[in-house]
């Protein structure tokens, strides 16, 4: 008797998994499509090199020129890996010297005032071909003054686009802005 029970937990089984397995293809609607979907019925045939979307129009290969080279569009020329990035770097020091034009006027010394120098002054900044900044040289009279602290602070620790060739120097104008005496009598 055991053995006849367990043939119909057996095949009652068998026919609870066939008729689950069933249920997905029959009874539940099919969810529902999702933008960029690609289903078999609009998925590209073997023919088509890229998805057709609407408004998009097939890239065109370069037509060369009778000379050999490229159809003329304005294409960028290729960087160079052998030097910086100028651009890239560009932006970075920018930025320091806003930061510092922004802020290292009012650096204030030891007596708890700003004594300046004040002015424009072209620090030498060495780029790292890293991509780090590997040190920066202040002129005088604002080398070892709190505002020329503050400059070298505010380019000592720069990153921009790393290269492969050798390490740069890069002349670079800063103004320091006396800040407003706000005590005046």
């Amino acid at each position: 008797m055991r053995v006849a029970s367990f043939a119909c937990v057996a095949s009652f089984s068998f026919a609870l998994l066939s008729f689950v397995s069933l249920v997905p293809l029959i009874g539940c609607p099919a969810p529902p499509k999702q933008v960029g979907d690609v289903s078999s019925e609009n998925a590209p045939s073997r023919n088509d090199e890229t998805p057709k979307w609407e408004g998009a129009v097939s890239p065109e290969p370069p037509k060369p020129s009778a000379a050999g080279g490229s159809s003329g569009t304005s294409e960028a020329p290729a960087r160079r890996s052998d030097q910086y990035d100028r651009e890239g770097t560009e932006v970075v020091l920018k930025r320091a010297a806003r930061q510092a034009k922004d802020n290292c006027g009012a650096a204030k010394g030891d007596d708890g005032k700003a004594s300046g120098p004040w002015g424009k002054l072209t620090v030498q900044v060495q780029l790292g071909s890293n991509g780090h900044s590997k040190g920066i040289t202040v002129p005088s009279p604002f080398q070892g003054k709190p505002s020329g602290n503050c400059v070298e602070k505010a380019f000592a620790s720069l990153t921009y686009p790393p290269w492969g060739g050798a390490d740069a120097q890069v002349d670079w104008e800063v103004e320091l802005v006396q800040p407003r005496d706000t005590h005046k009598k």
